[in-house]
């Protein structure tokens, strides 16, 4: 949706083929996580008049890095790196509605949905495509297919583009939680030996909690009733906002690594989760995502043919090093913080006190949790 609004203008005719059933039929809750939109994220989705602004009000001041049972931690603080904000928390069904409220607007896009891509063929010149739609078939021939379609992208697999796995034993446990004592912007992420737990500002005392467990407690903790959970979340977390007074429906998600082995084929590209999908450790997925579907935005903005192998080569070199190094810090931080040697406890203590202490690191990872890297629009 984020690209097919970017596009929008562009004068370029857009096919969406959206295999989810429009927003009414979905139920009120049906998805529990909390997105914390990098500044730059914040700015680029305005910019496309996609941004929820209910969510306008859930700032995120202040981050507090820690490391259970360890010494040092971080404390960043927007004002110190010259804004107000390092970023924005947004409950996932506000961005939906919101991105679905501009796509109504796109004077260029023809949207079909729930509609499933049956097969495509690649051309000189074009993609064929044959997809049905409540049954009922359809056919078009386009300059660039576009696979947003998530980790098991079905146009991915068919590509036979290889993907490096990596599964992390690992579930988030998503909700909302209320707390004793006002979050005043701050977002913490507490590292444990089990994984890390999140919890990202909402309202005044109102929060997101992303929990990660090992798969195999996972399914435990869900049972737990709203007392249990809570208690759970106090072993991990501590009491930095006082008591969790109420906690909220909670989903589940397995965590897994895949990155595909490259990001184009003759006329066809990957972007978002079909590229890559990364652990939540570091809430860089969807800001890596949306960086995607912005770099792509540009190169069609520029092409005269957007699916030439030129143009999806350039994009795909302009997409390298943020890929590679968001892929590496995220994917690095999971396996550094669940070690528990003495050695890595010390390496981690050490790199904490250097993160809070040291400008220049303090800068680097401020630049870097912001997002401003190749955000084009």
């Amino acid at each position: 949706m984020s690209l097919a609004a970017a596009l929008d203008g562009l004068g370029r005719r857009v096919l969406l083929l959206d295999a989810t059933a429009p927003s009414a039929e979905q139920p009120a809750a049906w998805d529990e996580r909390h997105f914390a939109l990098a500044r730059a994220s914040v700015e680029c989705l305005s910019k496309l008049d996609a941004f929820p602004q209910a969510a306008s009000g859930h700032a995120i001041r202040q981050i507090h890095i820690s490391r259970s049972g360890e010494f040092g931690r971080v404390l960043l603080d927007a004002r110190e790196h010259g804004v107000d904000a390092f970023g924005l928390t947004v409950p996932a069904r506000l961005l939906v509605a919101a991105l679905e409220r501009r796509l109504d607007r796109a004077g260029e896009l023809v949207r079909l949905r729930p509609a499933e891509l049956l097969d495509f063929a690649v051309e000189d010149d074009a993609v064929s495509l044959h997809w049905q739609q409540a049954g009922v078939p359809g056919v078009a021939r386009a300059r660039l297919l576009v696979a947003a379609d998530g980790s098991n992208s079905s146009i991915r697999t068919r590509l036979g583009i290889p993907v490096e796995r990596c599964d992390y034993q690992q579930s988030a446990i998503v909700c909302s939680a209320s707390t004793s004592v006002a979050h005043r912007g701050r977002a913490f992420e507490r590292f444990t030996d089990t994984g890390p737990v999140a919890v990202l500002p909402l309202g005044e005392s109102h929060c997101g909690v992303v929990c990660t467990l090992p798969s195999a407690l996972a399914k435990a903790a869900l049972d737990l009733d709203d007392h249990g959970f809570i208690a759970l979340l106090h072993e991990r977390f501590g009491y930095r906002l006082g008591r969790f007074t109420r906690v909220g429906r909670r989903q589940a998600w397995p965590l897994a690594l895949a990155v595909a082995d490259r990001l184009n084929d003759a006329r066809v590209v990957l972007i978002g989760n079909a590229a890559q999908t990364i652990h939540p450790i570091g809430a860089q997925g969807f800001n890596l995502g949306l960086r995607d579907a912005s770099a792509l935005a540009a190169m069609v903005r520029a092409a005269d043919d957007p699916g030439s192998a030129s143009a999806l080569a350039a994009y795909a070199a302009a997409r390298g090093v943020d890929r590679q190094q968001t892929i590496a810090m995220s994917d690095g931080l999971v396996r550094l913080t669940r070690e528990r040697s003495l050695p890595h406890q010390l390496l981690r203590g050490l790199a904490l006190l250097a993160a809070d202490r040291l400008p220049s690191v303090q800068g680097m990872l401020a630049r870097s949790g912001m997002g401003y890297r190749e955000l084009a629009l």
